[in-house]
């Protein structure tokens, strides 16, 4: 027998409604097909799972037996639960009046505070301090590789730090560049992460996404839809790649508009038409992953002068003025290096 993964925490309750707001303003969904009289089960974002027991009786003097008496009885004093902001805990147990207990303290790998529910069960929040892996980020030309711009704004949305490692694409000897430096295709971009080197762009994305969840949705069906599209932009739109190549400082460049590019245009129009939230007017409300795979898209479309409408246009137009593209785009502003094939003519 082997010790695979942890399942769930039991809490015992005395009330079942009561209960039920607490925890499923933390973010647990009642699993109504795994619950019965005795038991609640409930799931949070990522699959994190508790049972309420519901036999609990309050104590006449409305103590916890393990936590509140002199005598320190064994059992379980407590559940510990990871959480990608703990300011963002502490912020909800303020706006509810919920008492942090204990913290925040900073223990090195993670920073915790203790709160209680209403049954006066412990419950511990951590967030985890992100590994001091030494990172470099190979990139290319940054007005021409699309794809280093999706690992550079990754990173950077993500708070890794990073140095970064320039190779110039398209020249001899490029590709021998970056299979020096660990990417084994020879393409930008390559994360190194102390002596691995991740070489793919959805690889990158998940490597970072342990490093903070926050490039994904946090509700499990928006982080599935995230990945798809993401994969999407990942696999497809090579029509649209193909006429519009990158270029990030050109304007009022000419490219042939195919039936299939139009349907590409489309496609990304309509993902983008399905922006906004109450956490903000991204993809999926607040900003994440999804919106960073979109954002050479977005540049492409100024280069070669693309017209959206609507909810589109309004989140193609948010995508270009978010901080970090633009920061991006005048870094590639800068560079004085010229690769003839993507200097499509003027319209």
């Amino acid at each position: 027998m082997q010790i695979t993964a942890y399942d769930h925490v039991g809490l015992r309750v005395v009330d079942r409604a009561r209960s039920l707001v607490f925890y499923e303003s933390l973010g647990f969904v009642l699993d109504a097909p795994h619950s019965n009289e005795r038991a609640l089960e409930l799931v949070a974002t990522g699959g994190v799972r508790i049972n309420l027991i519901l036999n609990g009786e309050t104590p006449p003097d409305g103590r916890n037996v393990l936590m509140d008496v002199d005598a320190r009885w064994p059992g379980y004093t407590h559940a510990a639960f990871v959480v990608d902001r703990l300011d963002a805990l502490l912020a909800w147990a303020a706006a509810r009046g919920v008492p942090i207990t204990e913290g925040p303290v900073d223990w090195g790998r993670r920073r915790t505070c203790f709160l209680r529910d209403p049954d006066g069960n412990v419950l511990e929040f951590n967030e985890l301090t992100p590994a001091a892996t030494a990172h470099t980020l190979v990139t290319g030309n940054k007005n021409y590789s699309s794809w280093s711009m999706r690992a550079w704004m990754l990173m950077k949305f993500a708070g890794v730090p990073f140095e970064e490692a320039g190779v110039l694409l398209y020249r001899p000897g490029s590709r021998e560049a970056v299979k020096r430096l660990g990417g084994e295709t020879g393409l930008a971009p390559v994360l190194l992460a102390g002596d691995h080197a991740i070489w793919d762009t959805l690889a990158i994305f998940e490597y970072v996404a342990e490093l903070n969840p926050a490039v994904w949705p946090r509700d499990q069906l928006a982080r599935a839809r995230a990945r798809s599209w993401c994969g999407e932009v990942h696999a497809g739109f090579n029509h649209l790649r193909a006429a519009m190549p990158a270029n990030v400082r050109g304007r009022n460049r000419k490219a042939e508009i195919t039936p299939e590019v139009e349907a590409d245009i489309a496609r990304a129009a309509h993902i983008w038409s399905q922006a906004g939230g109450e956490d903000g007017p991204w993809l999926f409300g607040a900003f994440s992953g999804a919106d960073v795979m979109f954002a050479p898209v977005a540049a492409r479309f100024v280069t070669y002068g693309v017209q959206l409408d609507g909810r589109a246009r309004e989140y193609h137009q948010a995508l270009l003025a978010h901080p970090l593209s633009r920061e991006w785009a005048a870094l590639g502003q800068t560079e004085a290096d010229v690769i003839p094939d993507a200097e499509l003519p003027e319209a």
